[in-house]
């Protein structure tokens, strides 16, 4: 399902990257042949951090197990597996077919777990689908990938039912006083020619909102499904810790901004939560619905 032509050189090289990263961290000379077998519940890494947002997705769509599901960036596809396990029907797409640790370890997974999901080896910003097919579109820290999120965006767009939902889980983003090129620049992953976007979180939504998916939300852990007592808890701990990392020019805008927030509360705790989540950044969790006209 890759394009005619092949991919993009930009694509061919974050590929390549891949292999490279792994080769040089010794993933392929002792591979973990069992891990990827419960993904994304294992110690170590991120991967607690994307657990907790992928209970937090499933919450969200409420599967009733007729729905069909497109998972972007799929990786090993250890997401459809609990997809199929629901009795949807999930399709997974990756451009990165490696068997040990890219989307050739999709059937090893469906052998373990006892279900089936369809692997498909395609490029989320050329969807080899049919338009308004799709009840949910999934991205699991992949949307940072693509180097312009408007591409896949529209695509995404296209495939979902009117009425369907799109979910971002794990999408990082920084302060808006930090810029991305420095961090970039200090990723090993960039190094090596994978895109690793390090948006701001106004980004993210503005690219859904441009495209035209409606009902945006925006959360990160402190935030999601929490009290007032719990976000205006958050808000102090940021309002302490974000202004010793910025220049010092900004320092007296972030003050006045997060005490506001704090003393006068004249916004309700979930617009103060929101506000501060793009001043601080975070990783987020995003869902966003197709219109129904």
């Amino acid at each position: 399902m890759i394009p005619t032509g092949g991919l993009e050189a930009s694509k061919v090289r974050e590929t390549e990257g891949w292999i490279s990263l792994r080769k040089k961290s010794g993933a392929y000379d002792d591979p973990d042949l069992v891990t990827s077998l419960s993904l994304p519940y294992v110690d170590g890494g991120v991967w607690p951090h994307i657990a907790r947002m992928f209970d937090f997705a499933l919450q969200e769509m409420d599967l009733r197990g007729d729905e069909i599901i497109l998972d972007i960036g799929a990786g090993q596809g250890w997401a459809c597996r609990y997809f199929a396990a629901k009795d949807c029907r999930a399709i997974a797409i990756d451009i990165d077919a490696d068997e040990l640790y890219g989307l050739g370890k999709a059937w090893a997974i469906m052998e373990h777990a006892g279900v089936y999901f369809e692997p498909v080896l395609a490029d989320g910003e050329n969807l080899p689908f049919f338009s308004n097919k799709f009840d949910v579109v999934f991205f699991s820290a992949a949307l940072h990938h693509f180097e312009e999120f408007g591409k896949v965006l529209r695509q995404a767009y296209k495939v979902l039912k009117p009425g369907g939902l799109i979910i971002g889980a794990g999408e990082p983003s920084v302060s808006v006083f930090t810029p991305e090129q420095e961090v970039q620049a200090s990723l090993p992953e960039a190094q090596e020619g994978i895109t690793e976007r390090r948006p701001k979180a106004f980004e993210y939504w503005w690219c859904l909102r441009r495209v035209g998916f409606k009902a945006t939300r925006i959360d990160t852990f402190e935030t999601y499904n929490a009290s007032p007592v719990e976000i205006y808890r958050w808000i102090a701990a940021v309002r302490r810790n974000l202004p010793p990392a910025v220049r010092l020019r900004y320092r007296p805008l972030i003050w006045l901004v997060l005490s506001f927030l704090l003393v006068f509360r004249v916004f309700p705790c979930e617009w103060a939560g929101l506000l501060t989540l793009h001043i601080n950044g975070g990783n987020l969790f995003m869902r966003a619905v197709k219109p129904t006209k």
